[in-house]
């Protein structure tokens, strides 16, 4: 089992790692009802240490987990290689013994209950046919992927909704467009050698980075016929395209409860 929290910073804290021990929490517990006022989740630890080692563990605790919220920020607690965007609300210290142990119970609040796994692929310009197989997963996911000729793979994700994603088009090509189980993700700019474009279906947002390192909003650059933010669906996938260019495709893919 992997738990940790990582701040906005990247700094990382491992919650199963002396010195800190979890000794309960609720991250495993599920719950569908909406909150506007957004969610609570507590993780009770132990945090061990002789008295100058145990002075330094407690700053180290309070460092990671109070930069985000004091900067009001967010940082991602991870569990099994699903993530919680989220921050600690309250720390609240108990039984002491002599300062070389206590124990603390976080609250961290999450604007949204949505525990997100990872799921992402790179796909590569061809010139001829290939055979490509191997998802790059975070954790361990059940997957298949085949891809017959140039331009066309099939791609089954195990997953119950649909997802947003993030898709990475690279240069050089002309107007790329990338068809998803006969939705058409499509945008009508043209891209150099170096260049490439992002699309963010959360945000719905489409950005283009110049090789000088420059970046351009071309939203309105967007395909009309078919909306480029369409969450990508579950099951198995046929994706076309035309083999020229290359592309990443990252799935994050949501659920109530942590990744057990």
């Amino acid at each position: 089992m992997v738990v940790y929290y990582e701040n906005s910073r990247g700094e990382k804290l491992n919650l199963l790692k002396r010195p800190y021990r979890t000794v309960e929490a609720d991250w495993f517990d599920a719950d569908w009802k909406d909150s506007t006022d957004g969610y609570e989740k507590t993780v009770s630890i132990d945090v061990f240490g002789d008295k100058l080692e145990f002075q330094q563990n407690m700053e180290t605790l309070y460092r990671i987990l109070s930069l985000d919220s004091e900067t009001g920020t967010y940082g991602r607690l991870y569990v099994n290689g699903s993530f919680l965007r989220c921050r600690v609300q309250t720390s609240k210290k108990s039984g002491w013994k002599g300062y070389v142990y206590s124990e603390v119970e976080l609250t961290f609040y999450a604007p949204e209950l949505s525990w997100i796994e990872v799921l992402s692929q790179s796909f590569y310009a061809q010139d001829e046919a290939v055979t490509v197989s191997g998802m790059d997963f975070e954790y361990d996911h059940d997957f298949d992927f085949t891809e017959s000729k140039r331009g066309v793979a099939s791609l089954e994700v195990d997953h119950g909704v649909a997802s947003d994603f993030q898709m990475l088009i690279y240069g050089p090509c002309v107007n790329p467009k990338i068809i998803i189980n006969d939705w058409t993700y499509e945008v009508k700019t043209t891209l150099e050698s170096g260049e490439y474009i992002l699309i963010d279906s959360q945000e719905c947002t489409i950005t283009k980075y110049k090789s000088n390192g420059f970046a351009e909003n071309i939203f309105n650059d967007r395909g009309y016929v078919q909306s480029v933010f369409e969450p990508i669906p579950s099951g198995m996938l046929l994706l076309n395209w035309s083999g020229l260019f290359g592309f990443d495709l990252t799935l994050f893919l949501k659920r109530r409860e942590a990744k057990w």
